[in-house]
């Protein structure tokens, strides 16, 4: 069984993935509606909000990982947080328009495209159903390799800021994907707060950490400390216009709103150390952007670059999505559109309409994002 747990036991780490179950082998996937499902009018709700949501596919079992394939259509994977079910690819134009499986029913955390060759990568269970999480890659006749053992890796490469009670620096948790355009992989490991890079014969490194940042607690009335040390639990990583690595982050414990950041790493990185308050005297980790909620996945405009997208995980933060799981009322996911060219404004997308958010991406132009990802599954366009 899979199962996102926001806290650790301490009440200090991120988000916590754990398996039980086959990459492949999968007895049934998820019921599945494909086409045009219907369309909704988000209006001027929210920080500036605007656009339309139009519903592409429903019935998706928990469809975090999304991404562009090489001839703009979108690849969906599914089983992230639920049953497993088949990676769909999405045609966005001509004549065969609509989804169409293309593997077997899999359980996959992420999955990206590499835009070198075109060829698949994701995250997910390892086959002999040991419980830990690999890094697969998909190659161009169709095999697919199981490139290295992720929880194995951090094993050999503890965190230096682990804030664990108890300790737990090799916990591992690969939780974001992207690949470079020389065909590395890239991993964001939210139990690790590091960025792993993983070439296509498995030779695996680290290319950043993430530091510890001191956040205030005044959002929990009557917290004995006014402030505490929180991890930055990354969640995200793409690759930006300027052939840079940026990284999302969730931040960890108190779950302060307004405490998560988004950091720009250099291309050729190899340690480098991303940290609000003891920058990296080489320069290769920077501090690009901050004042999010809760980041669950990022993405550039495609063909200018000019605008970012954050679709966070709730306005309030991980504690008000916990108490909507709980409750069977989650809260609504953030879509924003940040604009570098306007001084980093950000407006709302699709205010009110989006909840449990899964990935986001740019193709052609046009924005689209998953969601639903603990309940009924949905592929969606971002229109205006």
């Amino acid at each position: 069984m899979l199962s996102l747990s926001l806290r650790g036991t301490d009440g200090a780490m991120g988000v916590q993935v754990r398996t039980a179950r086959k990459l492949a082998g999968a007895c049934c996937a998820a019921a599945l509606v494909v086409g045009m499902a219907g369309t909704a009018d988000a209006g001027a709700a929210g920080r500036g909000g605007r656009g339309h949501v139009t519903e592409l596919l429903t019935g998706l079992s928990s469809p975090k990982g999304l991404a562009v394939g090489p001839l703009g259509n979108l690849v969906v994977a599914q089983g992230a947080f639920g049953p497993p079910g088949p990676v769909l690819a999405y045609v966005l134009r001509g004549r065969d328009r609509g989804a169409t499986p293309i593997t077997e029913p899999y359980s996959l955390v992420d999955i990206a495209v590499s835009p070198l060759d075109g060829t698949g990568w994701a995250l997910g269970p390892s086959l002999d159903d040991d419980g830990t999480v690999h890094l697969f890659h998909q190659l161009a006749d169709g095999q697919i390799v199981d490139v290295i053992d992720l929880y194995a890796y951090q094993a050999g490469d503890p965190d230096p800021v682990d804030h664990d009670d108890p300790p737990n620096p090799t916990e591992s948790n690969p939780y974001g994907l992207t690949v470079m355009a020389n065909g590395d992989a890239l991993v964001a490991d939210a139990a690790g707060n590091d960025i792993i890079r993983v070439t296509p014969d498995g030779e695996a490194s680290t290319v950043a950490r993430l530091d510890l940042q001191t956040v205030s607690t005044d959002h929990l009335p009557g917290f004995p400390a006014p402030t505490l040390e929180a991890e930055a639990v990354p969640t995200t990583v793409t690759i930006g216009p300027d052939g840079a690595i940026y990284v999302g982050e969730l931040k960890g414990f108190p779950f302060r709103p307004g405490s998560s950041n988004i950091w720009r790493i250099e291309p050729d990185a190899d340690g480098a150390w991303c940290s609000v308050d003891a920058p990296d005297p080489t320069g290769d980790c920077t501090l690009y952007s901050s004042g999010y909620t809760a980041i669950q996945d990022i993405a550039f405009d495609d063909r200018t670059g000019n605008n970012l997208y954050v679709y966070e995980l709730a306005a309030a933060g991980v504690l008000a999505f916990e108490e909507g799981l709980e409750t069977g009322d989650t809260p609504p996911a953030v879509l924003l559109q940040v604009s570098r060219r306007r001084g980093e404004q950000r407006v709302e997308l699709a205010a009110g309409q989006l909840s449990q958010p899964g990935g986001v991406v740019v193709a052609r132009g046009q924005v689209y994002v998953t969601d639903g990802i603990f309940s009924d599954g949905r592929l969606l366009r971002i229109d205006g």
